[in-house]
């Protein structure tokens, strides 16, 4: 049977948007057993997980050899860093594809995924792609497919906060604060190929549209957009995260340069540093 094209439209600009960012139609979910141990690191999360219906609000526990290898991965390759980053990197993990795909369907393709029904690889600790089984993403006008959107992400991340937090405690508000980031940073990319979204004046509206898919999340204030002045005197805008991800506390690691620990003023010329560093000679 012939693939939707309109799924298969929606991936394609997904990886365009975002290289590696890579959603695959599966036809079923797959049969492989999920292969857990340490010396391969590989793992299979599926959304719902096995022996579980999306309807079904009983404690399943299908899933947590492949959410106990992922943690196992961050907490043997960096021991110093401590529950909070391991809890936080794998929540990051599990969530960033199925809400970049789901911000980018409405934003580039004008259609939302459904995200009833997913499996994700996981492999040396990340996510290799996103399965999803073939169906006609659903279209319509934007707002209304942001509040679908909405609640696809939001089911979904309810229900992988509750799986993973019975494997390692998260916590709920920089777990929310993290996924508002997602979000948001998903409209960054989607801004970053929409020459109608990159005109002078076009912050304005997109802080807007930040605005409104964090209210249909019901994530107000856990993230935001701030402007800000290139080297160059260009303004530009950057991630006006709540919450530190913990990157800082590994052995290789430092602050990121839109961490909440930064003073404002300190963020920007970090931003400045690490734009002007990736410029064209």
């Amino acid at each position: 049977m012939t693939a939707s094209p309109a799924l298969r439209d929606l991936l394609r600009l997904a990886a365009t948007v975002v290289p590696g960012l890579s959603g695959v139609i599966a036809d079923r979910a797959s049969a492989a057993p999920c292969d857990c141990n340490k010396a391969s690191s590989r793992a299979v999360y599926r959304y719902p997980a096995p022996g579980e219906s999306n309807d079904d609000d009983r404690d399943h526990d299908g899933n947590r050899a492949a959410l106990e290898a992922l943690l196992a991965h961050w907490r043997d390759a960096y021991p110093e860093a401590g529950r909070m980053y391991w809890s936080l990197r794998c929540w990051g993990i599990l969530i960033w594809q199925p809400i970049y795909l789901s911000v980018i369907g409405v934003h580039s393709a004008q259609r939302v995924l459904s995200l009833a029904s997913f499996e994700q690889p996981i492999e040396h600790g990340w996510t290799r792609e996103v399965r999803v089984p073939d169906h006609e993403p659903a279209c319509g006008e934007t707002n209304a497919l942001i509040e679908r959107a909405a609640q696809e992400i939001s089911t979904c991340c309810k229900r992988i906060f509750d799986e993973l937090s019975r494997v390692i405690p998260v916590n709920a508000h920089a777990a929310a604060c993290m996924q508002a980031d997602c979000v948001l940073a998903a409209l960054l990319a989607v801004r970053a190929v929409r020459p109608d979204w990159q005109r002078d004046g076009h912050h304005v509206q997109l802080e807007a549209l930040g605005a409104r898919w964090l209210a249909a999340l019901s994530l107000d204030e856990r993230s935001g957009f701030f402007a800000y002045a290139r080297s160059d005197h260009s303004r530009a805008l950057a991630l006006d995260r709540q919450t530190c991800c913990y990157h800082y506390r590994r052995r290789d690691g430092e602050l990121c340069s839109t961490c909440p620990r930064l003073s404002k003023c300190e963020r920007i010329a970090r931003l400045n540093r690490d734009h002007d560093a990736e410029a064209p000679a």
